[in-house]
């Protein structure tokens, strides 16, 4: 077991989407980086002091950061995103002034990045991904387009494949809400494969299963589908209650796993006390033979980080009921449980100081120690 400790609270008058923990002036101590739902940036120490508190946009929410050196200067770069459809990447003094680096804009709101070295230019990429429908390889120097591609829809999720037997090849695989799953080539971005489903396709992930690596999705058809790499023959399909809404693979002991969680959007509009619906909704873990190993009922996930802290290894999941949990992923245990009166956005953990940061739905952030129980 875990005992988690609760060492401070913050709370502001909107509501914290993302959280990220790194070291954002390079003073070789890692910050706490939160946006907020109307554009706000705010910067803590990891005791709760707010060292920053940025306007960034104009009433739109940011929901996605990262804080990586981008440019190879041994420095790290903040990376933004939300609903105006404008990626910016800061660089940070030492007084946590913010000076814009570049700046790239989409046509809608975006819904994620991820960064990898696609081109094989020994430079991390920022592959993103909109609503506007488009996907595109910007380059990390200056924000530049290297190659995009258009879908019939929004782009929902997106993972980089890389060839294990000759690591220079790699493949961009994404999701559309026009319900396709497409397969574009890294160096170049051409179309190598696409399947179109019933519905909109809301997550993607590889898997490495005892026969061959696979491509795992799902959305709005409430199925989750297994497709062979290299065939793109689909080869198990599992039937969900609920919408699909997030897929990874993680690996623990030598081997891997995937999660799965399904969402319920039962709680919108609903004159029931959201404590007292009974979710259909799920996480769920499968081995390398594609059977679930474990399973929770009646859960909904809105975050989820795989963690290692000194050899123990574990989940981090945020709940729509304010719920905290942390998992033991492989048997499903769980170790530490909190419950807060709001929706958990994100949660992250500080492994040097054995520090977790929550923030919630009504504008707070809470930080725990984590200890032995």
């Amino acid at each position: 077991m875990i005992d988690l400790e609760e060492k401070w609270h913050h709370r502001i008058d909107e509501p914290i989407l993302q959280i990220e923990i790194g070291d954002v002036n390079n003073n070789g101590q890692n910050e706490i980086i939160a946006a907020s739902k109307s554009g706000k940036l705010l910067i803590l120490s990891l005791t709760g002091k707010v060292l920053a508190d940025k306007k960034i946009t104009e009433k739109s929410s940011i929901w996605k950061i990262e804080v990586r050196d981008i440019d190879n200067d041994n420095k790290n770069e903040i990376i933004l995103a939300g609903l105006d459809g404008l990626l910016r990447v800061f660089k940070c003094n030492s007084s946590y002034e913010l000076e814009i680096f570049w700046k790239h804009q989409f046509g809608a709101s975006i819904s994620g990045f991820l960064l990898s070295d696609i081109i094989n230019n020994n430079l991390n990429e920022i592959v993103v991904y909109s609503i506007d429908k488009s996907l595109r390889v910007l380059h990390p120097l200056n924000g530049s387009l290297i190659w995009g591609q258009l879908f019939e829809d929004g782009i929902g999720d997106a993972v980089v494949w890389q060839d294990p037997s000759e690591p220079a090849l790699k493949e961009v695989i994404a999701t559309g809400n026009d319900g396709t799953l497409r397969i574009f080539k890294g160096i170049n971005g051409d179309l190598s494969w696409f399947k179109r489903f019933a519905d909109k396709i809301r997550c993607v992930s590889l898997f490495k299963s005892n026969v061959n690596e696979l491509i795992v999705c799902g959305g709005d058809d409430k199925m989750l589908h297994f497709i062979d790499k290299r065939s793109h023959n689909e080869i198990k399909t599992i039937q969900c209650q609920e919408y699909v809404w997030k897929c990874s693979q993680f690996e623990s002991m030598k081997n891997y796993h995937l999660l799965v969680s399904t969402y319920s959007f039962d709680f919108f509009d609903s004159l029931i006390n959201i404590d007292d619906l009974e979710f259909n909704s799920k996480v769920m873990c499968f081995n390398q033979d594609l059977d679930i190993i474990w399973e929770i009922n009646n859960v909904n996930v809105e975050t989820v980080s795989h963690v290692n802290l000194k050899g123990q290894e574990f989940f981090i999941i945020g709940t729509t009921r304010g719920k905290t949990l942390l998992i033991e992923d492989i048997t499903g245990k769980i170790l530490a449980e909190i419950k807060k009166k709001s929706c958990v956005n994100d949660a992250k953990l500080d492994l040097d100081t054995k520090t977790l940061i929550t923030c919630h739905d009504d504008g707070s952030l809470f930080a725990y120690f984590l200890g032995e129980n």
